[in-house]
C-alpha cells in the first residue's frame, strides 16, 4: 500500500472525497471489484484508517487503495494522457450536504479539466444539485446527483443507486456503477439513470420519505404488539420473521432487521432474548430534527408545495419531530395528565384467536406500507411532470429491488408489471390509474382499521397507521365533509364554489358566490 500522499501514484482510476462510513465503505468496495481508488479527506486519522481497514479485509487488494489529504495531490495521481483524447477523471463525493460541499466545489472547479465528472453520492437538495451542475457546467465538468441508499453497509456490499445526468455522462458511468451496485438474485444491477438535472437526488429524497414512513408504521405496530397485546420481544421477532419469510411483507429489509434486532443480545450476536437492546434505548429521534439529515423534511416540504396526499409520510415526519426531545415531552406529559397507553381487551385471547389477529395486523402493516409506496411515488410523478424529467416509475421499483431500506421483494414484484405499462411520468394518480392496485389497498382497509381501533382504544401511539387509515377512508369517500368548509371560505373570503354534481376537472375555482352577509338574519 503507497504511502499516504505519494507523489509517485499515477493510477488512480476512482477519487472520493470523503472518508467517513459512508465513503470508506465505497473505497473498499470499488477496490473489491478491481478500481485503483485514491480516498481524501482532510483528517489524517481518517485516511490512515481506511487504508488500515483495506489492508485488514481479505476481499480487498490493499495496493489498489491510495490515501490523500491532499486534494490536489489524489487529482494529480489520475493518469496523464500519454497521446490522443484523456479519459475523464471520475470523483464521487460522501459528504453531508450544504456548504461543505460548495467548498468542494470551489476546490475542484480550479483543479479538473474539461470532461472531468464529479458524482455528488450525498443526500442534497435537489435545487442546490442543479445549480452546482450549471456552476461546473461553465467549465465543462459534468455533476452528477446521485442518491445512494441503504446505508453504510450497503455502501461496502453493494448499494442501490439513483444517478440524475446526461444520458451521454450515464453511458460513461453505467459500466463502473453497474460493476458496484447491489444486485438482485437474478443478477440485475440497481442502478438505472432517473433523468436529467436534480432527479437523482430527489428519487432518493422521497425514498427517505417513504422509509421514514415504513420505519413509523413498523415502531407503532411493534408497541402495539408489545404493550398493547402483550407480546413477548421474542414472539414479536418470531413474527416479523414470519412475516419477512413469507407473505406480502416477503423480504421486506426493515421487518427483516427488526426481528434480528429484536434478538441482539448484550453479549453480541443474534438470539432468542425475552428483554433485548430495544427496551434499554431511548424513546427520540433526533435524525433530521438535528439537521444531520434533511431527506424527511424535505419530502414533507414537497408535499407541501407539489400539493400531493402523503398523510402517512408526513404524520412519520411528525412523530419524529415530537419524540425528538425526551425532556421537554416529559414536561408537557406532566401538564397535560392524561391516560397512558393500556392493554388491549385482545391481549387475553386464546391462541386461535389471536393466531387470526396476527394474520389481519400483517395485513393492516401491508396496507399500511403499500400505502406509503403509493405517496411517495404520487409526489416523484407530480414532481418529474413540473420538471419534465420524465422519471420512469417502474425503474424506481427496479433500483429499489436491493441494496437499499425500502426494498419489499413482494411489493416490487406486484407493483413491477403494472407499472412497466406507463411510460415516463405517467399516471397523475396511482391509485386512479392503476385499478388493480387500488384493488389491492382496498383489500387491506378492514384490517388497518381493526389495528388502529385498537390503538385509539388503548390510547397507543400511532400516527402513520392512523394517517394510513384516513388516507384510504378520504380518497374513498364520494362525498367529503369539506362542502360546510366551502361554505365558510365564500363567507368570510368570497372564495367561490361550485354546485353539487357540476364540479369541473381539475382545481380550478369555483364559479358561485352567495353574499351572505347580505341575507337577513345573518
Amino acid at each position: 500500500m503507497a504511502d499516504i500522499d505519494n507523489d509517485k501514484v499515477n493510477d488512480v482510476e476512482i477519487g472520493i472525497v470523503g472518508s467517513g462510513s459512508m465513503g470508506g465503505g465505497m473505497t473498499l468496495l470499488f477496490s473489491q471489484n478491481g478500481s485503483k481508488i485514491g480516498c481524501y479527506d482532510y483528517e489524517k486519522e481518517a485516511v490512515q484508517k481506511l487504508m488500515d481497514e483495506a489492508k485488514e479485509d481479505e476481499n480487498v487488494n490493499e495496493k489498489l487503495v491510495h490515501g490523500f489529504t491532499s486534494l490536489e495531490k489524489m487529482i494529480n495521481a489520475f493518469p496523464k494522457a500519454d497521446s490522443g483524447e484523456k479519459k475523464p477523471r471520475i470523483l464521487v463525493l460522501s459528504m453531508p450536504h450544504g456548504k461543505a460541499v460548495d467548498g468542494i466545489l470551489d476546490d475542484l472547479l480550479s483543479l479538473l479539466d474539461k470532461g472531468d465528472i464529479v458524482i455528488d453520492g450525498g443526500n442534497e437538495w435537489w435545487q442546490e444539485t442543479e445549480r452546482r451542475q450549471a456552476k461546473a457546467g461553465e467549465k465543462g465538468i459534468e455533476w452528477v446527483g446521485m442518491g445512494v441508499s441503504g446505508g453504510y453497509q450497503s455502501a461496502r456490499h453493494g448499494p442501490s443507486m439513483s444517478p440524475g445526468c446526461t444520458e451521454e455522462t450515464w453511458k460513461y458511468l453505467q459500466p463502473y456503477l453497474e460493476k458496484w451496485a447491489a444486485r438482485t438474485p437474478e443478477g440485475e444491477p440497481c442502478v438505472m439513470r432517473i433523468g436529467p438535472g436534480g432527479s437523482g437526488h430527489y428519487v432518493k429524497m422521497i425514498h427517505n420519505g417513504i422509509e421514514h414512513a415504513h420505519l413509523s408504521i413498523l415502531c407503532e405496530t411493534r408497541a402495539i404488539l408489545h404493550h398493547q397485546l402483550g407480546l413477548s420481544n421474542d414472539e414479536i421477532s418470531d413474527l416479523f420473521e414470519s412475516w419477512w419469510k413469507d407473505g406480502p411483507l416477503r423480504g421486506n429489509f426493515l421487518v427483516g432487521i427488526g426481528f434480528k434486532g429484536l434478538r441482539f443480545s448484550e453479549g453480541g450476536g443474534i438470539e432468542h432474548a425475552q428483554d433485548g437492546i430495544v427496551e434499554k434505548i431511548e424513546d427520540k429521534v433526533t435524525q433530521d430534527v438535528d439537521k444531520s439529515e434533511g431527506t424527511g423534511t424535505w419530502s414533507t416540504k414537497e408535499i407541501a408545495e407539489r400539493h400531493v396526499a402523503a398523510p402517512a409520510i408526513a404524520a412519520a415526519h411528525q412523530l419524529r419531530i415530537i419524540s425528538s426531545d425526551k425532556l421537554e415531552r416529559l414536561d408537557v406529559a406532566d401538564n397535560l395528565n392524561l391516560a397512558q397507553p393500556s392493554e388491549a381487551k385482545e391481549a387475553k385471547l386464546d391462541k386461535a384467536n389471536k393466531d387470526k389477529l396476527m394474520q389481519t395486523i400483517q395485513t393492516a402493516v401491508y396496507g399500511a406500507i403499500l400505502g406509503a409506496f403509493v405517496q411517495g411515488l404520487d409526489i416523484i410523478t407530480r414532481a418529474s411532470q413540473d420538471q419534465k424529467w420524465n422519471i420512469s416509475l417502474a425503474t424506481c421499483i427496479k433500483i429499489w429491488r436491493q441494496g437499499c431500506i425500502i426494498q419489499s421483494d413482494a411489493i416490487a414484484e406486484f407493483l413491477l408489471p403494472l407499472f412497466e405499462k406507463f411510460g415516463p411520468s405517467e399516471p397523475v394518480n396511482l391509485l386512479k390509474s392503476i385499478p388493480e392496485l387500488a384493488s389491492e389497498f382496498a383489500k387491506t382497509y378492514d384490517a388497518q382499521k381493526k389495528l388502529y381501533t385498537i390503538a385509539i382504544e388503548t390510547d397507543a401511539v400511532a400516527p402513520a397507521l392512523g394517517a394510513s387509515l384516513e388516507y384510504i377512508k378520504t380518497v374513498n369517500c364520494r362525498d367529503l365533509n369539506t362542502n360546510f368548509q366551502e361554505l365558510e371560505l365564500d363567507y368570510f373570503g368570497h372564495h367561490n364554489y361550485d354546485l353539487k354534481g357540476k364540479a369541473e376537472k381539475g382545481h380550478e375555482k369555483g364559479k358561485y358566490h352567495t353574499e351572505f352577509a347580505k341575507m337577513p338574519g345573518v
